[in-house]
């Protein structure tokens, strides 16, 4: 990513449970609308790389970020990012998480009652549930208002719960599957101007071509 600039930013975190105050992350651009990239079970902010230059337009914000801890939701960092994000100037928010940062995005979407800065929410690889532990179901998926983008493989341990997220959010949603197995960023190795112009295509949608 020669031509992008990466700034290493400090975010601020309220999570009671964890030792930090802050958590790392990185910021690429200015503007006022942000796209917040939420990471795997990984945890590696490095896996955006494939995307972060393609995502970069004038106006626009990029922002990765590290998770505090080991947990399954990750929302409460989320919505401390977003914080962040309005604080440096961004009106308007898209939230892309693969996997358990779709599930967290998801979740912000649905349940965050200061959410109306969200334009839109993508979500690759992203379960219902893990574990037995069961993130959403109708109702909250059904709260979602604005667009949604679900996109997984055909073969991902994960894609029943893509097909059945799909059926119970409402409108406007898209569902793009690609072949294979792979998962969450995993995608960007096959699909990487596919998944690009997908997600460069619905931004435009979400923000009305802002």
């Amino acid at each position: 990513m020669k031509s992008v600039i990466r700034q290493a930013v400090c975010i601020p975190v309220k999570d009671s449970t964890s030792r930090h105050s802050t958590t790392n992350g990185s910021l690429y651009g200015s503007g006022e609308t942000a796209i917040i990239l939420s990471n795997m079970d990984t945890n590696d902010q490095t896996e955006w790389d494939a995307v972060v230059e393609a995502l970069v337009a004038d106006d626009r914000m990029i922002v990765t970020y590290d998770y505090l801890q080991q947990q399954d939701d990750q929302s409460p960092v989320l919505e401390d990012v977003i914080a962040f994000v309005c604080a440096a100037g961004a009106k308007t928010v898209i939230l892309v998480g693969a996997s358990r940062g779709g599930v967290a995005s998801i979740n912000v979407a649905a349940n965050t009652k200061d959410n109306h800065c969200i334009l839109g929410v993508v979500a690759l690889s992203a379960p219902i549930e893990y574990e037995g532990i069961v993130f959403y179901g109708k109702e909250e998926l059904s709260r979602i208002k604005i667009p949604k983008l679900l996109i997984n493989s055909e073969h991902d341990d994960g894609a029943s719960d893509t097909r059945e997220m799909f059926q119970l959010f409402d409108e406007p949603k898209e569902l793009v599957f690609y072949p294979g197995d792979a998962h969450g960023t995993q995608l960007f190795t096959r699909e990487h101007q596919a998944i690009i112009t997908e997600l460069q295509d619905f931004i435009a949608v979400a923000t009305g071509g802002m």
